[in-house]
């Protein structure tokens, strides 16, 4: 009774201090870096509900279904900050149960460290990671008590709120199946749920696979290796260590699985890194902090690898404060109101914050790029190619229907540093149109629009899932907005199919009004699943 007081109070005391540090943070702090990102969607939700496809982000993206199911109606509800410091709290007090419960007394200083680092996210604003690794911790509390029903439902949660937080969650089951395979039939159960719920994610994944993947470098590869090799070395004959010891082997495994093949998984895989303090500090402590050289090298080790991206995204979000305002973009969003006619989009020199990501959707403006890296390979890979030269440039805003380019005086993203530099060099073909406070605006010299084909064509609607355009004649049009499987006619004698760029491809037998509209049916849905589904879709027969 006396310890279970006592890890009660260890828990409260670890939520509170979590949640007091994140609303802190919140408050006072710059926005986030991903914030831009939860709050354009979050609108997105509140407007248009479950929406599946976002024509204003990449030239057409999926969106809420192959990111977070889960938290987008939660921030609806909650609100973006309140939803962050419940999540924050929540974590830090499952995580203390978690390991209170494994490691006793022992573990406090990791679950007070945790507590701490974990607050740190919202700098970052990866928020419904933040949920779904709360869920996960939960899962594990659930199982650590013996309820497996509870477990399988915050299973399900936790991969609807975030699936990194529940590949992370199967990691560490893995490792602590290996930790107890002479208990096996403990594990069926927890195994047969992880499973059915993985198998259950990797098929929604091949229903809304776009072919994107996330960049993954050497270095945090080498700082992944590097922090399993130490740790599986700490843990190795050390008493109560196998679960931990384990899950290091597992997640080497996965990371180098990872690198080698190309994924929009990539380099998030590293997220273990906002945990590796609090890590280090219970292997540390279960060690007794022997010998102590040895264990001063390794927190400072994980202490930096846990920070570093803290105090990157912070210097980052510092210098970019203004532009994260409705009145930075609104000069912006004028012109280009009265400029710009829906047969054409928009490029935006990326911010550091991504933050034209979020008002100029707001105001109507589709944009050639948003704020998911992964939608940037391999359509716009021409950014991160050395050297970024005037003509392929130049050929990329046509390909994607781009009349006007938008130069800010705010810090750019890493992807869009050769893009600034070619068009400060003066040298990049651009038309100087406009100049304002804090941007300039330039045109793209004979730009074409979305949709180009056989005839003359005009974009009379461009709306979330919907695209309407006149063609002037019969005959093949090519329109720059991402396939799917799930584009149909609702309007007009013709076909769309899948063009070897990527984009939608579309075939009609007539002049007139042709309307596409996204729309996601359950047998198309089963046979993408299963790599049977066609790009192909027509709407009234080409010859009645």
């Amino acid at each position: 009774m006396l310890r279970a007081h006592l890890l009660l109070r260890e828990a409260v005391l670890a939520a509170g201090s979590a949640a007091s540090l994140a609303a802190l943070l919140i408050w006072l702090g710059p926005p986030g870096n991903d914030l831009a990102a939860h709050v354009y969607q979050r609108t997105v939700f509140l407007h248009d509900g479950f929406q599946l496809w976002n024509n204003f982000w990449y030239g057409g993206r999926y969106s809420f279904v192959t990111y977070s199911v889960l938290y987008y109606p939660l921030a609806a509800v909650f609100g973006i900050r309140a939803l962050a410091i419940l999540s924050i709290g929540i974590a830090a007090l499952a995580f203390a149960v978690v390991v209170g419960r494994q490691y006793g007394p022992v573990a406090r200083w990791s679950s007070r460290t945790f507590a701490v680092v974990w607050a740190g996210l919202v700098i970052s604003a990866a928020f419904p990671f933040a949920l779904g690794f709360a869920l996960g911790l939960l899962a594990l509390w659930a199982l650590q008590a013996g309820k497996r029903w509870h477990f399988g439902v915050l299973a399900v949660l936790t991969v609807a709120a975030s699936p990194l937080a529940f590949l992370l969650l199967a990691i560490f089951l893995v490792g602590i199946g290996l930790g107890m395979l002479e208990r096996g039939r403990r594990l069926i159960a927890p195994t047969a749920i992880v499973l059915a719920v993985g198998g259950c994610q990797f098929l929604l994944m091949r229903a809304f696979s776009d072919g994107g993947r996330y960049p993954f470098s050497e270095f945090e590869l080498v700082c992944i290796m590097t922090f399993c090799v130490i740790g599986a070395a700490l843990t190795w004959r050390v008493e109560h260590t196998r679960a931990i010891r384990w899950f290091f082997v597992a997640y080497a495994v996965v990371s180098l699985a990872t690198y080698a093949f190309a994924t929009p998984l990539g380099e998030n895989i590293a997220r273990v890194r906002l945990v590796a303090l609090p890590i280090a500090v219970l292997v540390l402590s279960l060690r007794s902090w022997k010998p102590l050289p040895v264990a001063a090298i390794v927190l400072v080790l994980a202490g930096t690898w846990n920070i570093a991206p803290h105090a990157w995204s912070y210097t980052r979000a510092t210098r970019e404060h203004q532009a994260s305002t409705a009145e930075y973009w609104q000069p912006a969003a004028t012109y280009l109101h009265k400029h710009l006619t829906p047969s054409y989009r928009v490029e935006v020199v990326d911010t550091a914050g991504h933050w034209s990501a979020v008002y100029l959707p707001r105001a109507g403006i589709p944009l050639t790029r948003g704020w998911f890296r992964q939608d940037d390979f391999p359509q716009n890979e021409i950014l991160y190619d050395k050297p970024l030269m005037k003509g392929p440039y130049l050929a990329w805003l046509r390909s994607l229907g781009v009349r006007y380019v938008v130069f800010t005086d705010a810090p750019t993203d890493y992807s869009a540093k050769r893009e600034a530099l070619l068009i400060q060099s003066g040298r990049s073909g651009l038309t100087l149109v406009r100049r304002m406070r804090h941007m300039t605006i330039f045109a793209v010299p004979s730009p074409h629009p979305i949709v180009t084909g056989q005839g003359a064509a005009r974009v009379v609607e461009f709306d979330q899932a919907k695209l309407v355009f006149d063609v002037s004649s019969q005959g093949h049009y090519r329109v720059a907005v991402r396939s799917s499987p799930y584009w149909s006619v609702t309007q007009g004698e013709a076909c769309v199919s899948r063009g070897d760029d990527g984009m939608v491809r579309v075939d009609t037998a007539h002049r007139g009004r042709i309307t596409l509209q996204f729309k996601v049916k359950a047998v198309r849905a089963l046979a993408t699943m299963v790599g049977a589904g066609s790009h192909s879709a027509c709407g009234l027969p080409l010859n009645p």
